[in-house]
């Protein structure tokens, strides 16, 4: 079995904040994980030649979240962080879509050869998703312990990488433009 190095090193920070937050709790582990996501940014930057902006923006909002929860001596700014970033994905999603050509055929168009309406459709369900894991985000805080929601929020991350990979099959699969994939 062929395992992406991509993925790995995706799962580092939430590795990291995992094992951390079980022995010294919340406010360490998220200072431990956001230096395991700057490792993981270095180590992606080293594979592909280019930054992950979008690890960027969530490290800048982590940073700052973490940095108010530790003024207000209050963990919640710690856990809205997924919230905040899902519905400010979603926004970016749907909005991105209303440019000509749209943000994620901008960002995924040199590799899925699919169809106008299709990526109407990515934006959709990629946007959808984003809202979906931001409202879980939100009911899960909200509802439980602060280690229920560690682990919520450590699995969820893998869970939520199948979902906008499946969205994403389902969209080329329906949409793969023929003609364009036999030049």
């Amino acid at each position: 079995m062929n395992v992406d190095r991509r993925l790995l090193i995706e799962l580092i920070p939430g590795a990291i904040f995992l094992a951390v937050n079980a022995i010294w709790g919340l406010f360490p582990a998220t200072a431990a994980a956001l230096c395991g996501t700057l490792l993981a940014i270095c180590l992606r930057y080293q594979i592909d030649g280019q930054l992950p902006y979008l690890a960027l923006a969530t490290v800048v909002l982590s940073v700052t979240l973490f940095y108010v929860s530790i003024i207000l001596d209050d963990e919640d700014f710690i856990k809205i962080r997924s919230t905040i970033s899902g519905i400010a994905f979603a926004a970016m999603l749907f909005i991105g879509s209303l440019f000509k050509p749209s943000l994620l055929e901008r960002s995924l168009g040199y590799k899925l050869l699919i169809l106008q309406p299709g990526w109407r459709a990515m934006h959709f369900s990629w946007g959808s998703l984003a809202l979906v894991f931001a409202l879980l985000n939100e009911l899960v805080w909200r509802s439980s312990s602060t280690d229920v929601w560690v682990l919520y929020s450590t699995v969820v991350g893998p869970i939520a990488f199948g979902f906008y990979w499946s969205a994403t099959w389902i969209v080329c699969w329906y949409y793969w433009d023929e003609l364009e994939d036999q030049d």
